[in-house]
Order: structure tokens, then C-alpha cells, then sequence
């Protein structure tokens, strides 16, 4: 396990709880690596996740994205117990329309899950979250990590060419 005491180092910081202000994410849970190769964020969500706990998490997401600014994520949902319909549209709601105003370009993002998960998971969102101004996050689902490595390659030499 790990602790931080980032509460308020950014502007993400403002939609914790005081009780968040050390948190403690545990490292069975939420698996985080970002590859310079590939310039791409590794997130793996594995077992079952408290509200408390996923906030937590997506707080360590945030800190790697404001130092990258990665446009490319490979986002592995296949072991995590589904989450909460509120929880899920906080991540929407707060989380991605940060994402985008940080990384301030398309942001591509693969979801490694089983399918019956994602249709719930996009079921809810309105795609308002998903833009920035002239910036969107694409998200598209996969069924293995490897087919979503090629997609992401792909996205961002498309995205390079309208540059």
C-alpha cells in the first residue's frame, strides 16, 4: 500500500472529501505505469472498488496526467467488479473533462473489458464530457489489450496527420 497527500494540489483536488486527504490506494487494486516508447498510461483496476477507493485512485490517475499529458490510454476494466452508476458518472462528469483540459489534445482511450460491462459503462454519458473545444476523448472497447495497442497506434498517427 501506498499513501499521498496530494489533497489540493490541483484543481482535481476539490472533489475529495477532508477524509481523503491522505489516501491510500491499495496496490492489488489499481495498477498505474506510463511507457515512454509508446507514450502511453497503463491503468489496470482489479477486484472490487469502494466509491472512496476508485476516488482515490483516479486522484493517482490525475497527478500521472498532469506530468505526461499522455493522449494514449489503455484503460483494463476486465477484473474490476463493476462500480457504482454514481460512481461511474463522476468519473465521467469530473475526471475525463479534466483529462482533456490537461493533456489539451485528443485523448484515445482504450477500455479492455468484457462487452456485457461496456455497454453499461457508456450506456449513461451524454458525450458532452467527452470535449474541450476543439478537443475530444475517444473512448472505443476491446476484448484484449493487444488489439487496443494497435488501435491506439493508429488513433494517434491520424490524429498526427490532421495536426
Amino acid at each position: 500500500m501506498y499513501t499521498d497527500n496530494l489533497m489540493g494540489a490541483h484543481a482535481f483536488g476539490r472533489h475529495f472529501s477532508v477524509r481523503d486527504q491522505h489516501r491510500s490506494v491499495l496496490q492489488e487494486q489499481l495498477r498505474l505505469k506510463y511507457v515512454h516508447e509508446e507514450e502511453t498510461l497503463y491503468i489496470k483496476w482489479d477486484g472490487e472498488v469502494s466509491s472512496n477507493e476508485l476516488r482515490q485512485g483516479y486522484a493517482h490517475i490525475m497527478d500521472m496526467v498532469f506530468m505526461y499529458k499522455p493522449q494514449k490510454w489503455i484503460l483494463n476494466l476486465q477484473s474490476r467488479v463493476a462500480i457504482e452508476k454514481e460512481d461511474q458518472q463522476w468519473v465521467f462528469k469530473y475526471v475525463f473533462p479534466e483529462v482533456l483540459r490537461a493533456v489539451n489534445k485528443n485523448v484515445f482511450v482504450a477500455v479492455v473489458m468484457p462487452v456485457f460491462a461496456y455497454n453499461s459503462l457508456v450506456n449513461e454519458i451524454d458525450g458532452d464530457e467527452l470535449m474541450d473545444g476543439d478537443n475530444f476523448m475517444i473512448i472505443h472497447h476491446f476484448l484484449y489489450q493487444e488489439e487496443s495497442r494497435r488501435w491506439l497506434h493508429e488513433m494517434a498517427e491520424t490524429d498526427l496527420k490532421m495536426a
